[in-house]
C-alpha cells in the first residue's frame, strides 16, 4: 500500500462565521451602551426616584385592565383640563396633575398661573399662564421644559407632534409669534408693529404656522390670516378674511388652516388659497369642538319656536360630513374624529360615525356642565367638582 503524500491533501479555509457573529454582537452592545449614555445625558433632568417609580408603574400595568374613571377637582379653584393619553390633564391652583388609573401613576408638578391654560398634543402637554409669563411642557411623568418669558403670553397652541406656537404681547411691538419644535428649541420668531395677533397654530410638519391677525382702521376691525415658514423671513401668504369674528384657528391633517368664524368654516391651503367654505345656513353658531388635525363639530342654534340645535361636522374638503337637529337646551359639545357628544340639561347624546350608519346613544345625566372627547372616542363628563368617564353599555371599562 502506497502512503498518501501530505501535499495532496486539500486545505479548507478557516471558518470565520463565529468571529463575524461575535463582532456583530460586540457592535450591538456598543450601540446599546452609546444609546444608554446618550439617554442619560439628554434626559438627566428627568431621572429621579419618583419618575423611576412612575415609569415602573406604567410598565408593570401594561396589559392590565384599568384606566382613568374619575377625578375630583380641588375645592374653590378654577380648573382647566384636556383629555391626554389614557387620562386627564388638569391645571388649577398652580398645580398640574396628570390623572391616570395606574397605581402610583398620577403625576403632579407646580406651575404658577393666575389664568391657567393647557394645549395637549399626542405625547406632550403645553401649560401656560394666559396674561402671565410662565410656560412649561410636560409628558405623562416629567416636566420636560420650563421657561419664564420676558413678555406676557396672549395664546399658545401645540400640535400632535409636540411643536408649538406662543403669541406674546411683545415690548416695543404689538405682538410676536415664536415657533418651537418638539424638543422646545425656538426655531423662529416673528415680530409685528402692524397687527395685534390673536391666535397662532403650528402646522403638522412643525415647520410652518398660521397667525390670526387683527388691525383697526377708522373704527373698523379687519382680520388677516398670515402663514409663515421657519426657513424664510417674509410670510408665505397674507389673506384678508371676509368675516366679523374668528373663534378658532387649527390645522387639519393635510396641513391646511381651518377657521371657525361667525358665518361659517373657512379652509385655506398652504399657499393661502381659499380651498372651501361651509356656511351656516340653518342657524347661528352656539358652541363647537375643534381639535388639531381633526374636523370641527359645530352646534348651530336654530330659530323659531322651541329650543333646537343642529349638530354639524365639516370634513377636510369643507363638505358637511354629518348633520342632525336635536331638541333641547345645549350645554356643551365634544368631538374627536368621527366621535362626538352633545350635552343637554338632563341627557347626553353620543355619536359614533365610524360605520356605514351613525350610531346614537342617549344617557340620562344630571348636573354636568361640560363634555370632552378623547382620542380613542371615549367621553368625559365634567361637573363642578369632578370629572367622570362616560360608561356606555358594550364598551370595555
Amino acid at each position: 500500500m502506497t502512503a498518501r503524500r501530505k501535499g495532496n491533501i486539500t486545505k479548507f479555509r478557516r471558518d470565520k462565521r463565529l468571529a463575524v457573529v461575535g463582532g456583530l454582537r460586540s457592535l450591538a452592545l456598543l450601540g446599546l451602551l452609546a444609546t444608554m449614555v446618550f439617554c442619560i445625558f439628554e434626559y438627566r433632568e428627568d431621572l429621579n426616584p419618583q419618575n423611576f417609580r412612575r415609569i415602573a408603574a406604567y410598565l408593570a400595568s401594561a396589559g392590565r385592565s384599568g384606566e382613568f374613571t374619575g377625578y375630583r377637582f380641588e375645592s374653590g379653584l378654577d380648573s382647566v383640563y384636556a383629555p391626554f393619553e389614557a387620562g386627564l390633564a388638569v391645571l388649577s391652583g398652580n398645580t398640574y396633575r396628570y390623572v391616570t388609573a395606574l397605581p402610583d401613576g398620577d403625576f403632579t408638578a407646580q406651575m404658577i398661573a393666575s389664568n391657567p391654560a393647557v394645549s395637549a398634543g399626542e405625547k406632550q402637554v403645553l401649560l401656560y399662564d394666559r396674561g402671565g409669563k410662565n410656560l412649561a411642557v410636560v409628558n405623562g411623568y416629567a416636566v420636560l421644559w420650563e421657561e419664564t418669558l420676558e413678555s406676557p403670553v396672549i395664546a399658545a397652541e401645540m400640535n400632535d407632534g409636540g411643536s408649538f406656537c406662543v403669541v406674546t404681547d411683545e415690548n416695543g411691538y404689538r405682538a410676536a409669534v415664536a415657533m418651537y419644535d418638539a424638543r422646545q428649541n425656538q426655531l423662529y420668531k416673528w415680530y409685528t408693529s402692524d397687527y395685534f395677533v390673536m391666535l397662532a397654530s403650528p402646522a403638522p410638519d412643525g415647520r410652518h404656522f398660521a397667525a390670526l391677525c387683527l388691525r383697526e382702521n377708522a373704527g373698523s376691525v379687519t382680520f388677516t390670516l398670515r402663514g409663515y415658514s421657519v426657513t424664510q423671513e417674509e410670510p408665505v401668504f397674507s389673506v384678508d378674511l371676509p368675516v366679523q369674528e374668528v373663534y378658532s384657528l387649527k390645522h387639519n391633517a393635510a396641513g391646511e388652516a381651518v377657521l371657525i368664524c361667525d358665518d361659517g368654516v373657512y379652509i385655506y391651503d398652504g399657499a393661502g388659497g381659499l380651498k372651501a367654505q361651509n356656511s351656516y345656513t340653518r342657524g347661528t353658531l352656539q358652541r363647537f369642538s375643534h381639535q388639531q388635525g381633526q374636523m370641527p363639530w359645530l352646534a348651530l342654534q336654530s330659530g323659531g319656536a322651541g329650543e333646537q340645535v343642529t349638530l354639524r361636522a365639516v370634513d377636510e374638503s369643507g363638505e358637511t360630513a354629518f348633520e342632525k337637529t336635536y331638541a333641547g337646551s345645549l350645554r356643551a359639545v365634544g368631538g374627536w374624529g368621527d366621535q362626538a357628544a352633545l350635552l343637554f340639561q338632563s341627557r347626553l347624546i353620543t355619536l359614533d360615525c365610524s360605520g356605514a350608519e351613525p350610531r346614537e346613544t342617549v344617557i340620562a345625566v344630571s348636573g354636568a356642565r361640560d363634555v370632552v372627547t378623547r382620542r380613542d372616542g371615549r367621553h368625559i363628563l365634567v361637573y363642578a367638582d369632578r370629572a367622570e368617564l362616560v360608561s356606555i353599555e358594550g364598551e370595555e371599562s
